[in-house]
C-alpha cells in the first residue's frame, strides 16, 4: 500500500514545528547558552525526531500518542498566547506569533494523522505477513512479527519515559534560584536520567530481539508442524490468557500461545504468540486446514502459567 500524501503533508508540517518551537524559545532566551543547556536542546530535539521517525515509518502507536500530544498541547499553547496578549493590552511578541504558528502546524498535523487513508497504511506496515515456504502448507515468520510490534511499542514507551525525565528536572529546575551552578540539582538529575534511558533503550532492546528469535518460524503443513510430524501429536491447542474481546471485528485473544502435547513426551511444548490478531486467525486457519481431524482443539483459555515455553 502507498503512502498517502496526508501522511507526508503531516510528516513535513511536525517537522517544521520544532525548529519554530526553538526559534521562539531563542528569541526569548536573552541570557547566553551554557554548554550543558545547548545539550539539553539537542538532546531534546533527538528525541522528538526520533519521534517523527517512527511516525514515517508508520508505527501506529507513535502515530496515536502524536494525535493526542498535539490535540492537547497545542491549544493549550494558542490559548496560553492569547492571555499573555490580554494581559499586555494587545502587546504581540515575535516569539508568541512563532508559538502560535507551531501550534496551528501541530494542529492541522494531528487533523492530517487522523485521516482514514493514514490509519490504513500504518496498519498496513505491521501486518502479519506470512511467508510461504513449503508447497504444502505455511510458514509464519513470527520473529518478524515480534520484532515490529515490540519495537514500536517500546520506542513509544521510551518516548514516554523521556518525556516524564525531562519534566521532572523541568520541575526540579524551577524550584532552584537562578544564580545556580553547573552541579545544581536539576543538571544532576538530568545526567542521571539520560544515562539511564540510554541503559534502558540497551537494555530493553536487547531482550526484545532475544524474545523474538525464540519464537522463529511456525511451520505449518499436510505432513507436519514445526518439526514435529502429524502422528507424533496428540493434540495441538491456542490457548489465551484473560478476556477475548471483539476489536474492530476481530477477535483478539490476550498472551496467545501455541500448546502441543506430544504421545512420546510427558511435558507440553509451549510456543509463544506475537500478540496479533490477524496472525493468530491464520494460523487458526492453517492448523484447522492441514492437521489431521481431531489433532486441533482450537482456542481455549487457561488459567495457569506455570508450565515453560519453549
Amino acid at each position: 500500500m502507498q503512502r498517502p500524501l496526508a501522511h507526508k503533508s503531516a510528516v513535513g508540517l511536525l517537522a517544521v514545528l520544532w525548529p519554530g518551537l526553538i526559534g521562539g524559545v531563542v528569541l526569548v532566551w536573552r541570557n547566553d547558552a551554557a554548554p550543558f543547556e545547548i545539550f539539553a536542546g539537542v538532546f531534546w530535539s533527538l528525541v522528538w525526531y526520533f519521534w517523527l521517525a517512527r511516525i514515517w515509518l508508520g508505527g501506529p502507536m507513535a502515530i496515536g500518542l502524536m494525535r493526542k500530544a498535539l490535540f492537547a498541547i497545542c491549544p493549550i499553547m494558542i490559548a496560553a498566547t492569547a492571555v499573555a496578549i490580554g494581559i499586555t493590552d494587545g502587546e504581540v511578541y515575535p516569539s508568541q506569533m512563532i508559538g502560535v504558528a507551531a501550534a496551528l502546524c501541530g494542529i492541522a498535523g494531528g487533523v492530517l494523522l487522523r485521516r482514514e487513508d493514514v490509519k490504513r497504511w500504518s496498519l498496513s506496515t505491521v501486518a502479519a505477513r506470512t511467508v510461504r515456504q513449503p508447497p504444502d502448507g505455511t510458514a509464519f515468520d513470527l520473529r518478524a512479527v515480534a520484532l515490529r510490534q515490540n519495537r514500536g511499542r517500546f520506542g513509544c514507551l521510551m518516548i514516554v519515559v523521556t518525556v516524564l525525565m525531562l519534566l521532572v528536572v523541568g520541575v526540579i529546575g524551577a524550584m532552584l534560584p537562578e544564580g545556580r551552578g553547573m552541579n545544581a540539582p536539576d543538571y544532576i538529575a538530568f545526567m542521571v536520567g539520560v544515562v539511564l534511558v540510554v541503559i534502558i533503550g540497551i537494555t530493553g532492546y536487547i531482550r526484545i530481539n532475544l524474545q523474538a528469535a525464540a519464537m522463529g518460524v511456525l511451520t505449518v503443513t499436510e505432513r507436519h508442524l514445526n518439526e514435529h510430524p502429524w502422528p507424533r501429536l496428540r493434540s495441538v491447542t491456542l490457548s489465551y490468557k484473560g478476556e477475548a474481546a471483539v476489536v474492530d471485528g476481530v477477535r483478539r485473544y490476550p498472551s496467545a500461545r501455541l500448546d502441543l502435547s506430544l504421545y512420546d513426551q510427558p511435558d507440553e511444548h509451549h510456543l509463544r504468540l506475537p500478540d496479533d490478531a490477524t496472525l493468530h486467525g491464520s494460523i487458526a486457519a492453517a492448523l484447522s486446514t492441514h492437521s489431521p481431524e481431531g489433532v486441533f482443539v482450537g482456542w481455549v483459555p487457561r488459567t495457569d502459567a506455570t508450565h515453560p515455553v519453549r
